[in-house]
């Protein structure tokens, strides 16, 4: 039952942080060379001069797995995912490629 305790303290406070950390990363402005594409949605940058737009996202999750009895065990878990969204305009209309890798639980 401690385990258990824990491992809900850990995940709390690592929730807690990220959520902050993502309030910040929202107010973040586009570093030098980059251009925001509101008409595409929030998040997206383009580079000066280019027509195609893009946004990087992700997630990185963690926590322990903590069994507690005859098989008692703890044991760290990891779990992460990253997507690549780009979309431009062309003379046939909307182009728009989108590749998310991950590995672990989601």
């Amino acid at each position: 039952m401690t385990g258990r305790v824990v491992a809900v303290l850990i995940a709390a406070g690592c929730w807690a942080g990220s959520e902050a950390a993502a309030r910040d990363l929202a107010r973040a402005q586009a570093p030098d060379g980059l251009v925001a594409c509101p008409e595409q949605g929030a998040g997206f940058v383009r580079a000066k001069g280019a027509r195609t737009c893009f946004r990087l996202s992700g997630r990185v999750g963690a926590g322990i797995d903590a069994r507690t009895g005859a098989g008692a065990r703890v044991a760290p878990s990891a779990a992460g995912r990253f997507a690549i969204d780009t979309r431009s305009e062309s003379e046939y209309g909307p182009v728009r490629a989108f590749v998310r890798m991950g590995h672990g639980r989601p």
